[in-house]
């Protein structure tokens, strides 16, 4: 396990360098990109990446836009907290390959998973055109959400105009497509989020 002497100064060190690193989530953002609305996974410890019900706005927002708005693409950045994602657990460290129930994400992993889920929620439930969605991390901010950015139409998966890392689906949908030993992440499951209904006052 991580020792808490060890796990400061590592945080530390991140730290510094997301203040000195130009990432998405600073201003001026490139031109032709836009900040549409964020996802927060700050509600499931023990599901660290699994798209909550608490994000459905967002989720609808964003394939109404797209919808509306056929010249752009979406770049969905995921981003992960060592303190609050809690690092210092090592989950995952002795597992050999994916965690399919989101309970044994390894840490590194998180911020990924978290934009891959994202993704998945928005073609399979909200029938979102997957190729028009490219999901990334920022390995230098600190969080737990993932950050929808409106982009040009002709973002890739090598220039998404948000400088931040694309990250390798196993079903490619984005091109260029990875080369076949790269590592890559398959959707965790996630049902179709029920929107209660508002108990019927009585008369």
């Amino acid at each position: 396990m991580l020792r808490l002497n060890s796990f400061l100064p590592a945080m530390a060190l991140l730290t510094a360098g997301a203040a000195a690193h130009l990432h998405a989530q600073q201003l001026p953002l490139a031109p032709g990109v836009e900040k549409l609305c964020s996802v927060e996974f700050d509600k499931d410890a023990r599901r660290p990446a699994r798209v909550e019900d608490q994000a459905l706005p967002c989720l609808e927002q964003t394939a109404q836009k797209l919808k509306d708005t056929p010249g752009i693409k979406v770049v969905l950045v995921g981003i992960a907290h060592p303190l609050y994602d809690h690092a210092e657990a090592e989950h995952g460290v002795e597992r050999m390959r994916e965690d399919a129930t989101g309970l044994d994400v390894r840490f590194s992993d998180v911020a990924a998973y978290r934009a891959v889920n994202t993704k998945a929620y928005l073609t399979q439930w909200l029938k979102a055109d997957a190729t028009r969605i490219i999901p990334t991390t920022d390995e230098y901010a600190l969080g737990r959400r993932v950050i929808v950015y409106t982009v040009p139409g002709d973002a890739d998966f090598n220039h998404n105009y948000t400088k931040t890392t694309p990250t390798n689906e196993l079903k490619c949908t984005i091109k260029p497509c990875p080369i076949a030993t790269e590592d890559v992440l398959t959707p965790q499951p996630r049902g179709k989020i029920v929107v209660a209904s508002s108990p019927t006052k009585a008369h």
